[in-house]
């Protein structure tokens, strides 16, 4: 049989879509994490267990691991993860995206400067390496500004700064949790730690695909909630895509970036937002499919099987499932990812009730009982992901889903309560 190494140091318990397709594929999954639990998981051949470490103390110990037990591929669905990955890859000699690629992807300056270097759709920025600089410089931009880290995920702390105030307050926030190493994001020396850039007042979009051979196949382009500031908590991801007519246009962004990072064989997932003037321009991008249910509602919409499509393109053995992998169809259905948020101390957070209507897809908790969450402005914690479907047979359906999926919240077993003071 087959191995692979999972390179899931974090977040492998909202994915398990992705999991059993690897295994669907007839695969031997072996796990790189940092999670005490996994251990006793069923799932996987094999977990190696690793502390909370440097980046190329991971690198090396997978290395290791594959070379001891015949792994040639790793894979990884999990942002703060892919310089891991790729690093792993070059070594074993498997051709997906180079660590160069990773790196760039992985910071956010470094997107910004390879946008702008590849005459691709980019806001204006600049980058923070000293709070009180950037305080100066940033009257000369203009507010409002956004605020964003290098190197977090799922918008946390990028927020909108609309006085010299608020911004010092917001990029100490960061510099603070660039210094901590929290949650991998940052990891050895810090340089550019943030970026201030144009606010961008348009619709928000994500399209993730997978890249074959070097070629970009699309999966789907995922509707977004429209957030104004001054916080930009993501929600309602729904699909089909409302504005079929700008398909071609964001799929032809996408394509120009991949091909500029030169991705050989790579799942892919950029974010892009319109400007006051209607135009789109690149908010950030990955070699990775978008997190949490996003792949299972693009393979229950189109037919089309990111992941699978992707380790079959690696594993010489399952190359001819590609081709099926690969089949889109038209929209079948409308689905709609809820992401919940609360503050206070988790007591229960499951499906509850909800797991009984026809529109419940799936409920990831992803804060356990006795957990302190707190949204924003207090914090930027996501207390779970509720995925629903409905039927589509035109665009007022995946409003209807949108809807319905706010609804299917209040059924979920989740109590909270205050923190003790």
């Amino acid at each position: 049989m087959t191995s692979i190494l999972l390179v899931m140091r974090k977040g492998y318990g909202i994915h398990g879509d992705h999991i059993e397709t690897l295994r669907r594929l007839g695969l031997s999954v072996h796990l790189l994490t940092e999670v005490p639990q996994a251990a006793d998981d069923p799932r996987f051949a094999s977990v190696i267990r690793i502390p909370p470490a440097e980046r190329e103390s991971a690198v090396d110990r997978a290395i290791e691991y594959c070379r001891a037990h015949g792994i040639s591929l790793a894979v990884t669905f999990q942002e703060t993860d892919i310089e891991v990955w790729a690093a792993i890859n070059a070594a074993l000699g498997a051709s997906t995206a180079s660590p160069a690629a990773a790196a760039i992807a992985r910071d956010k300056s470094r997107q910004r400067r390879f946008l702008a270097e590849h005459g691709l759709p980019t806001p204006a920025f600049l980058e923070v390496v000293d709070v009180e600089q950037a305080c100066i410089e940033a009257e000369h931009m203009g507010f409002p500004l956004i605020v964003k880290p290098t190197r977090a995920a799922s918008s946390m702390h990028v927020t909108l700064a609309t006085s010299t105030a608020e911004l010092r307050s917001r990029l100490t926030a960061i510099e603070t949790l660039a210094r901590s190493g929290a949650g991998n994001y940052y990891a050895g020396k810090i340089e550019t730690f943030a970026l201030l850039e144009e606010f961008l007042p348009g619709d928000e979009v994500t399209l993730d695909g997978v890249v074959i051979d070097g070629e970009l196949h699309l999966g789907g382009i995922h509707n977004k909630m429209r957030m104004p500031g001054p916080f930009f908590e993501e929600d309602l991801y729904s699909l089909p895509f409302k504005r079929p007519e700008e398909e071609a246009g964001l799929f032809d962004i996408a394509d120009r970036i991949c091909r500029r990072l030169d991705l050989r064989r790579s799942l892919f997932n950029v974010e892009l937002r319109k400007d006051a003037g209607g135009a789109y321009r690149v908010v950030e991008f990955s070699p990775r499919v978008s997190g949490g249910h996003v792949y299972r509602n693009i393979r229950d919409v189109y037919s089309i099987d990111l992941v699978a499509a992707h380790v079959a393109s690696c594993v010489p053995a399952r190359s001819g499932l590609v081709e099926h992998a690969l089949r889109r169809s038209a929209p079948r259905m409308a689905t709609c990812i809820k992401f919940v948020y609360r503050s206070g101390r988790v007591v229960e957070n499951h499906s509850g009730p909800a797991s009984l209507s026809e529109s419940f897809v799936a409920y990831f908790p992803t804060a356990r009982p006795g957990a302190i969450v707190r949204a924003a402005p207090g914090g930027f914690d996501i207390t779970g992901l509720l995925s629903v479907k409905g039927l589509y047979r035109g665009p007022g359906d995946i409003e209807r889903v949108e809807h319905g999926a706010g609804e299917l919240e209040g059924a979920l077993g989740l109590v909270i309560v205050n923190e003790a003071p």
